[in-house]
């Protein structure tokens, strides 16, 4: 299906002048719930990312979860306007910049930054529509990877 997606993005002109693709892989099943993919070279997890940004400062890997934590104790029961102030408080108290600070750290130059920064939102973005329209579960830091060189998700 991906391939399909890739097809279409490549006959529309502004998604074409934009670069959008989704970054394709193999996967083996092993069952109907699990699988493997095929390695992928020079790639990290959003997940590693933040962890290897905020280690050093000494800023828990998974701060934001234990502040939505502290609001809504039983977030996976409560109505979606409470998981929503829940979600607002957590992003009043943090940066949630930790990707742009990693892309900027590894940039050669600003403009390089830009280019990766633009193409990491693009991609992300491309992915979250194909995802959502085909059902795809299980999306979180530590099974979506970026390219290290292009930014690519």
């Amino acid at each position: 299906l991906f391939g399909l997606v890739n097809k279409c993005l490549t006959l529309d002109r502004e998604c074409a002048r934009a670069d959008l693709e989704i970054v394709r892989y193999a996967v083996m099943p092993l069952s109907p719930s699990t699988g493997l993919i095929e390695w992928v070279p020079d790639c990290d997890t959003i997940h590693s990312l933040i962890r290897s940004y905020r280690e050093p400062k000494k800023v828990p890997v998974a701060l934001e979860h234990k502040i939505l934590m502290s609001h809504a104790p039983d977030y996976d029961t409560i109505p979606v306007i409470n998981k929503h102030e829940a979600f607002e408080e957590v992003m009043r108290v943090t940066k949630g910049d930790d990707i742009d600070q990693v892309m900027w750290k590894k940039s050669v130059s600003a403009e390089d930054w830009l280019e990766r920064r633009t193409r990491y939102t693009r991609s992300m973005a491309a992915m979250s529509m194909v995802g959502y329209v085909l059902g795809l579960g299980d999306r979180h830091p530590s099974n979506l990877m970026i390219q290290k060189v292009t930014g690519k998700v």
